[in-house]
């Protein structure tokens, strides 16, 4: 398989785009949208973001560029955009396509165990994605066109839980892509400054946060543990999971929190000393910047959706 070897975002020539804050998916991690074209013809700018885009085009011809080589598909192709990869699309007249961006951070975050560091790190870290094209003659018998059509259902109705089934159905679709490309035998392109010992690190890092989330840790100490510099390991901890260590951290708290509001009878000041937080007030707000919500509404909305689904 031929491949062009991915280069850094130019700058100069290409628009940074910060998804979370235009689409406002800061408490979810993904997105999805349906476009149709019907007339003219439309371009979108070279532009580069920290997301995983999937392109699924359904009906017509559509043009992306990425990282300098053209590409054109059909309807029936899907395109997939690794996160920093400069790139730029023509939509033709009488097209239509969906478009599903999501976090690389969602990958580790549905389970969140060492065990995705494995599979998860390899493209996250790579130069481009091993397959840019997937043609419409590979998707023909899978499940991949459904799963994302789903995935734009439920991202546009928004229904009760709809953030568990748009994060299950992306890691099955990721499931799809890592399978195919070990059966092909494809190299997922990781940068020779990518070692397997720092993937071994990362993954002890990730179970040392995973027991031990309700203590103090601190990144100097996970830094120590992989012994790297604060300032490297700083840096490799967010290139390698798109979010710092503090933020990664925090997501964790907030996540273990949530089972504990959902499974138990606990105050908020018993449940923020249970998953690490400092004291209740930097809780409430730590979870509400995650949901978008306070501990108190979640639980409020938890108990009046059991009631409705009772009633």
């Amino acid at each position: 398989m031929t491949r062009m070897q991915s280069k850094s975002p130019d700058v100069r020539n290409a628009q940074y785009e910060d998804i979370r804050k235009l689409f406002n998916t800061e408490a979810v991690s993904f997105c999805s949208h349906y476009h149709e074209r019907s007339g003219h013809p439309s371009e979108i700018p070279a532009h580069y973001h920290e997301y995983i885009e999937m392109i699924y085009v359904m009906e017509g011809t559509f043009t992306a560029t990425v990282s300098g080589r053209e590409y054109t598909l059909i309807g029936g192709d899907l395109l997939l955009v690794n996160a920093n990869e400069t790139h730029s699309f023509h939509r033709h007249a009488e097209s239509k396509f969906i478009c599903l961006q999501f976090d690389p951070f969602l990958l580790f975050s549905t389970v969140r165990s060492t065990f995705e560091a494995r599979f998860v790190m390899p493209f996250i870290m790579s130069c481009s994605s091993p397959q840019r094209v997937i043609p419409s003659r590979e998707l023909a018998e899978t499940e991949i066109p459904s799963l994302i059509e789903e995935v734009n259902q439920e991202y546009t109705e928004k229904d009760y839980g709809y953030e568990l089934a748009v994060r299950a159905n992306i890691c099955r679709i990721f499931l799809w892509f890592l399978r195919k490309w070990r059966k092909q035998g494809v190299h997922m392109g990781v940068t020779s400054s990518v070692r397997n010992e720092d993937i071994t690190r990362l993954e002890s890092v990730l179970g040392y946060i995973d027991q031990n989330f309700m203590r103090t840790v601190s990144a100097d100490k996970m830094a120590r543990l992989c012994n790297m510099s604060y300032s490297y390991f700083s840096r490799f901890f967010k290139a390698s999971i798109g979010r710092s260590f503090s933020e990664y951290l925090t997501y964790v708290r907030v996540t273990e929190a949530e089972k504990l509001l959902i499974t138990t009878s606990k105050n908020v000041s018993q449940i923020a000393m249970e998953t690490g937080f400092s004291n209740a007030s930097y809780f409430i707000t730590q979870f509400k910047r995650h949901r978008q919500m306070t501990p108190k509404k979640f639980k409020q909305r938890l108990l009046r959706d059991a009631q409705g689904k009772s009633g």
